[in-house]
C-alpha cells in the first residue's frame, strides 16, 4: 500500500469517527486527504470498500506476538503483566476505530461478522489461554481460571473507556487526546492488570 492510500485511509478514519459513516461523503474524504475523488475510486472503488480496507489494515495491528510474552525467563505473573500492557497499548493505538464503533452500530456489526476480526480475536484468546495455562502450571493461578472471562474483562474495561470518552475526560479532569491516551496506557492499564491478577490468584 502506498503513501496516498494510507493518507486516504487515515482521513476516512478521522471523519468516520467524528461524522459517522453515513455522514461522511467521498468528497469529504478526498478533501481531508488532499486528493481528488477519482483517486479514491481508483484505489478503493467505493466508500464501503474503503471501510472494508480500513478494517483489514487496522486489524493487523491487533495481532500480538506471543513469543516475548511467553519467554521462558519470565514468570507467569511477569507474562501476565506483559500481556496486559501489550494488549491495551495495541488497542489504544487504534482508538479511532473504537470511536467509529461507538457511534456506528451498523459498522460494528459488520466488523464483528468479518473473518479478519474473528481470526484475530481467536489468536489473541489463544494467547490469553497460554498465559493462564503457564500460571496454572507454575501453581500461581487458579485452576478454574477462564480465558474467555479474562479476555472479556480486558476488552470490557477498555471499551467502556473508549465508548464513554467525553464523559470520562470531564470526570477525570483531562482535556486533550494526549492526556487521555497517557491515562489509558498508564493508570487504566495498571488497574486492568491488578484486576485480572486478583481474579486469577483469588482463592474462595
Amino acid at each position: 500500500m502506498n503513501e496516498k492510500q494510507h493518507d486516504i485511509l487515515n482521513a476516512a478514519e478521522r471523519l468516520f469517527a467524528v461524522k459517522g459513516f453515513d455522514g461522511t461523503s467521498v468528497r469529504d474524504i478526498a478533501k481531508e486527504a488532499n486528493v481528488n475523488v477519482a483517486m479514491i475510486s481508483y484505489y478503493f472503488g467505493s466508500k464501503e470498500k474503503l471501510l472494508e480496507t480500513l478494517f483489514e489494515v487496522r486489524l493487523i495491528d491487533f495481532k500480538i506476538d506471543i513469543d516475548p510474552i511467553l519467554h521462558e525467563n519470565l514468570s507467569a505473573l511477569e507474562s501476565l503483566e506483559q500481556l496486559t500492557f501489550t494488549y491495551i497499548r495495541k488497542m489504544n493505538v487504534n482508538a479511532e476505530l473504537y470511536k467509529i464503533l461507538s457511534v456506528e452500530g451498523g459498522i460494528k456489526k459488520q466488523l464483528l461478522r468479518s473473518d479478519s476480526y474473528t481470526n484475530i480475536k481467536k489468536l489473541n484468546l489463544e494467547m490469553v489461554t497460554k498465559v493462564i495455562e503457564k500460571g496454572i502450571a507454575q501453581g500461581v493461578f487458579r485452576k478454574d481460571s477462564s480465558p474467555v472471562l479474562i479476555h472479556a474483562t480486558m476488552m470490557g474495561i477498555f471499551m467502556n473507556f473508549q465508548m464513554n470518552r467525553s464523559f470520562l475526560q470531564d470526570v477525570i479532569g483531562i482535556h486533550t487526546d494526549e492526556e487521555f491516551n497517557h491515562y489509558v496506557e498508564n493508570q487504566l492499564t495498571h488497574h486492568i492488570h491488578k484486576t485480572i491478577k486478583a481474579v486469577l490468584i483469588y482463592e474462595d
